[in-house]
């Protein structure tokens, strides 16, 4: 049953045609859009449009999925539409959205989901209703003040209270999301989180899908702040999803202040913008008001690209062997008669201790969902397929599990961390993957003993399929690559590997590398690798008492919240 319209959310008129959404930021409330109603208002007259101004919970703590705002949102937009059919006979003759901050991401959101699924990039499971809303096509424009189309990230544009602000927050909703499973709001809209990224996907998919469906085109209007303090301009302007809508540049005016059009002389700027967003048609503000600034330049599209291949590296590593394993698919590619482009962008020498924290680990996930959602963009004809490694393996089925616009063909594993009882026949059967090749080493004693302990202790989502297989049938398992973590990646299994990415078969391991069985040592610590955990926390305490062996218990307890809190501090300072 929809949420209740409250009263006071609401104005409407007997002779409206037309019906205008305001949606607030985050931390904001509903009264903060009073000046953006004033000008609504005053350009359209009195009783020309309803105007719908909710009250979001999106309070400095709230936990609120974006998505059940979005259901419930949704919901009430039908009745509204409903009731004007009811009551007056007609339905409205336009519908326009105006959102700040997390509320302009939130009107896009709500486009995609009124204009219906598409088949290449479907809605998350929370959605409720999928299919074309009676409303869909009536409206007219969307417009984003300071809109942050990728997310917000931490960057050199924010000042140095606000960043430091931020990356405090970052650490704490981590702790929260993990002791909790409740993950913080602002954490919805991260740069590269599920929620933007299917956003950007599912923006794509629509425009590309509008010519044919009717319904999905409309006018997007973004007004820049000259000097937004928050976002960053690259996350400010989505030239991915973004690429079509109109950019306006409102002088004297921040992220924050953007939406207040009240009579001061530092307004009038933002007054005038606003009205034209409201009232000049698109091709007006495309001629006499649209700037994108001119350090942004546009992807180019390149439609005869077939097969984007993404070869991304574990954790420890630099990850200079991609460009290598890259190449001679490139290589081999072209005796198929085929185009392939590579994406072998590194995320950076990723620790051991980071790989252990879940959200070090999601960070990673979003920075990959980010490069999957220019690659769509840039490569528009083009299947995807990955090889990764370690770390790399991880940030695969993460993204396949978070993110439902997510596709690959071919995938190809090496040193994997992933549980041994990942559901990979589930995504095979609704064809998010077309084929998988998992290799398994002779004496992976990086993944046999701890990430294998941590599922063997369930916890938290890494596992032992590097050195143990997958449990699905419908994985190939490749057995047994003799070496270490980094085995299949040997120069002599590169063909092999380009192989399978081009042709979806193998040979199975150059004879060079290939043995019958696993180190004896390797399986038998593997089978108790939790009793090593212990055993190496036991041998850090017997080393402690060595060098102080007068300590307490309460003094030892001192210690460790000390060392703790000083790690906290490094990990500030050496980020912000």
């Amino acid at each position: 049953m929809p949420t209740p319209i409250e009263p006071k959310s609401l104005t409407r008129y007997a002779s409206s045609r037309k019906l205008v959404v305001l949606l607030h930021a985050f931390t904001n409330s509903a009264d903060s859009m009073k000046y953006v109603r004033a000008v609504v208002t005053e350009s359209y007259g009195i009783s020309v449009a309803d105007i719908f101004i909710p009250e979001l919970p999106l309070a400095t703590w709230s936990c609120a999925n974006p998505l059940a705002v979005c259901n419930q949102l949704l919901e009430q937009i039908d009745v509204l539409w409903a009731e004007r059919i009811e009551k007056y006979h007609s339905p409205y003759e336009s519908i326009m959205f105006v959102g700040h901050s997390f509320g302009a991401l939130l009107c896009r959101k709500l486009y995609v989901y009124a204009c219906g699924e598409t088949a290449l990039a479907p809605f998350e499971p929370g959605i409720r209703l999928k299919t074309l809303r009676p409303w869909a096509g009536s409206v007219e424009r969307i417009i984003l003040l300071a809109g942050m189309n990728r997310g917000w990230s931490i960057s050199h544009h924010m000042s140095l209270s606000k960043a430091f602000y931020f990356s405090l927050g970052v650490g704490f909703g981590g702790v929260w999301q993990a002791l909790t499973r409740k993950k913080p709001a602002i954490m919805h809209i991260h740069r590269g989180a599920p929620f933007i990224t299917n956003l950007r996907i599912q923006w794509l998919s629509m425009r590309y899908n509008a010519k044919h469906k009717g319904v999905g085109n409309a006018l997007t209007v973004q007004l820049l702040g000259s000097i937004d303090d928050m976002v960053s301009p690259e996350d400010n302007i989505d030239l991915v999803s973004g690429s079509d809508f109109v950019y306006l540049d409102v002088a004297k005016t921040g992220h924050g202040n953007i939406i207040d059009m009240d009579e001061k002389p530092d307004a009038q700027d933002r007054r005038r913008k606003f009205r034209a967003a409201l009232l000049k048609d698109e091709q007006t503000l495309k001629q006499e008001y649209n700037q994108l600034p001119r350090d942004e330049s546009l992807l180019v599209s390149r439609d005869k690209v077939t097969d984007l291949i993404f070869v991304i590296h574990g954790i420890r590593d630099p990850g200079y062997w991609t460009h290598k394993i890259a190449r001679r698919v490139k290589q081999l590619g072209k005796d198929h008669h085929k185009t392939f482009e590579t994406e072998t962008s590194s995320y950076g020498y990723f620790p051991m201790l980071s790989f252990l924290f879940p959200w070090r680990r999601r960070e990673k996930v979003e920075w990959l969902m980010d490069q999957y959602t220019e690659g769509l963009a840039q490569y528009p004809n083009a299947e995807f397929s990955y090889v990764g490694h370690s770390h790399g393996t991880y940030l695969l089925t993460k993204a396949l599990k978070e993110y439902p616009c997510c596709r690959f063909k071919q995938v190809v594993l090496a040193g994997s961390v992933v549980r041994t009882d990942y559901a990979w026949e589930a995504l095979l059967k609704q064809g998010r993957v077309g084929k998988v090749l998992n290799y398994v080493a002779s004496g992976d004693w990086v993944v046999a003993w701890f990430p294998n302990a941590m599922q063997m202790l369930n916890w938290q989502d890494l596992g032992g399929a590097g050195h143990r297989g997958f449990e699905s049938d419908q994985v190939n398992q490749i057995r047994y690559a003799k070496g270490a973590h980094s085995a299949a990646l040997h120069e002599d299994n590169w063909d092999e590997i380009a192989k399978f990415v081009i042709t979806g078969k193998t040979d199975g391991l150059p004879a060079t590398i290939k043995v019958g069985k696993q180190s004896f040592w390797v399986s038998a610590v593997s089978k108790v690798a939790p009793l090593l955990w212990l055993g190496v926390i036991y041998l850090l305490y017997l080393i402690g008492r060595e060098f102080w062996p007068d300590l307490s218990a309460e003094q030892w307890r001192s210690l460790v919240f000390s060392g703790l809190y000083v790690a906290g501090i490094l990990l500030v300072l050496t980020k912000v």
